[in-house]
């Protein structure tokens, strides 16, 4: 759908230059000498430079509007745009030769320009620099334009998605207050009598108090988050005790990194939720890769045959919609089952 729409709003906007371009051409031509004979002198051989023209034109349009203006058209790449418009001078320049010079004189023995053969191609690099211009310029306006687009639908999207969030959020809460001076009251009846379980309760009273007050941007410190999956899994831990078998390996130094609030935590709920943990001669594995630029999390485990196992739900659909409205292409995000197993891999930018 995306790409239909901008296809037809560059057809118009490509059919709308060439008429402009060519009223231009008309109006100069009668402002310098009072009158135009340019529809007294239209020929085959005109009209072939017309069309060959625009097909240079629209083809160097393409080429910087699919290729060259996704890639390079951001302020740290100014120098690989600079040589990629070169590389379109070139492009329109061959194209330009191609046909006036080698269709264009099989078919009517005419050249386009006529003087100097011996720099024809001098000529026509020279020439096709201006020409040039003009698409390179146009298709990046267009393309920077539906860019914005996309962008501004993509910020509207993740508000509203902050939105329903906070609601549920909110909707969710029953005295949150009340619960953690109460979880705070246990915790120090119990500090002296059963330090243990003390302990349970400050970890229980830390990752509501985290879910329910911290969580409220979109990216939160990589961290808070692990320290929060980790208090996950002690509950976890505990509920088993000796027969919980779930392999945490992290990698790489945890600094100031920030990272998507509470995605690492849909891959471990996944695990112990749907997953066998209680197997010791099969643990489930989550491996937490922390690189300079990029962060990678892939998990492993036997699937839960006593559990209706969906590796497509409403929480994988969130994940990806998320992934794809703060990072667009630059992430990877997978799910895979495979004799009796789950894997999961996520890569993105940190």
């Amino acid at each position: 759908m995306k790409w239909n729409q901008e296809l037809k709003y560059n057809i118009l906007f490509g059919l709308l230059f060439v008429l402009v371009g060519e009223t231009w051409n008309l109006s100069v031509e009668m402002f310098f000498s009072g009158t135009s004979d340019r529809w007294n002198q239209i020929n085959l051989g005109g009209f072939l430079l017309f069309i060959t023209f625009n097909i240079a034109y629209f083809t160097v349009y393409a080429l910087n509007y699919l290729v060259f203006a996704p890639r390079f058209l951001k302020l740290n790449k100014v120098p690989h745009y600079i040589l990629a418009f070169f590389i379109m001078v070139l492009c329109f320049a061959a194209v330009r030769f191609f046909l006036e010079e080698i269709v264009g004189y099989h078919l009517f023995g005419t050249h386009n320009y006529n003087l100097n053969r011996d720099n024809i191609v001098a000529i026509y690099l020279i020439d096709s620099t201006g020409y040039t211009l003009r698409p390179c310029l146009f298709s990046s306006l267009m393309y920077l334009f539906f860019r914005y687009k996309e962008n501004t639908k993509l910020v509207n999207q993740l508000k509203i998605q902050q939105q329903e969030a906070q609601m549920a959020m909110l909707q969710s809460q029953i005295g949150p207050h009340f619960l953690f001076n109460t979880l705070n009251g246990f915790y120090s009846d119990l500090y002296d009598k059963n330090p243990e379980e003390a302990k349970g309760i400050l970890k229980l009273s830390q990752l509501l108090r985290y879910i329910t007050y911290e969580v409220k941007e979109d990216f939160m410190p990589l961290k808070k988050e692990i320290a929060f999956i980790k208090d996950y899994l002690y509950f976890y831990n505990k509920r088993y005790e000796d027969n919980f078998y779930l392999n945490l390996e992290i990698k790489g130094n945890i600094k100031e990194q920030k990272i998507p609030s509470l995605v690492l935590i849909h891959f471990i709920e996944n695990v112990c939720k749907h997953g066998v943990i209680d197997d010791k001669e099969n643990p489930a594995k989550v491996k937490i890769i922390i690189e300079k630029d990029v962060i990678k999390v892939a998990t492993e485990n036997k699937i839960n045959t006593s559990e209706k196992y969906m590796d497509k739900g409403i929480g994988t659909e969130n994940i990806k919609s998320r992934m794809k409205i703060l990072f667009k292409d630059n992430y990877e995000l997978t799910y895979n089952s495979k004799d009796n197993y789950f894997s999961t891999y996520l890569k993105m930018p940190l």
